[in-house]
């Protein structure tokens, strides 16, 4: 018999502390994180070149283009951000105003403040906090006051 689950305040709400999710390089997605938060508890998205979709529901492939490193890399932030409004999105739906939402960002990533900087800029108030994994996240603290989201 499973022992009875109390509730916590975690990221301003009750939930149940039963956080899911945050898997890196788009393995946790806005369907997870957001059925897991409908069900109670964190879902916590992966902010690590999440996926995007097309009009389709098809995945947008992640080509780069451009001719330089520099250009490249910032394709690649390009599309960090608008994989990580589009997971996001997908979870906000998906939890029905129950649980909370997180993204997770791999702090040693390329690019992880910028990614996570236009995140959390395009999302507005879906994302509720930000989990953080390899590296040493010391700005992380100072990001996340200022959008108002926990850590």
């Amino acid at each position: 018999m499973f022992p009875k689950l109390e509730s916590l305040n975690i990221s301003g709400a009750d939930v149940l502390p039963l956080i899911e999710g945050g898997k890196g390089v788009a393995i946790t997605s806005g369907r997870s994180s957001g059925a897991w938060a409908e069900a109670g508890g964190v879902g916590t998205i992966s902010g690590v070149n999440a996926d995007s979709y097309d009009s389709d529901g098809n995945v947008i492939p992640q080509l780069y283009t451009g001719n330089s490193r520099k250009e490249r890399h910032q394709e690649l932030i390009d599309y960090g951000i608008a994989g990580g409004v589009t997971q996001a999105q997908i979870a906000h739906d998906l939890r029905k105003g129950n649980g909370r939402i997180h993204v997770n960002i791999l702090w040693e990533m390329g690019g992880a403040e910028k990614v996570l900087i236009g995140i959390l800029e395009k999302a507005g108030d879906i994302i509720h906090g930000v989990t953080c994994g390899a590296g040493m996240p010391y700005r992380l603290g100072d990001i996340c006051q200022s959008f108002g989201v926990y850590y």
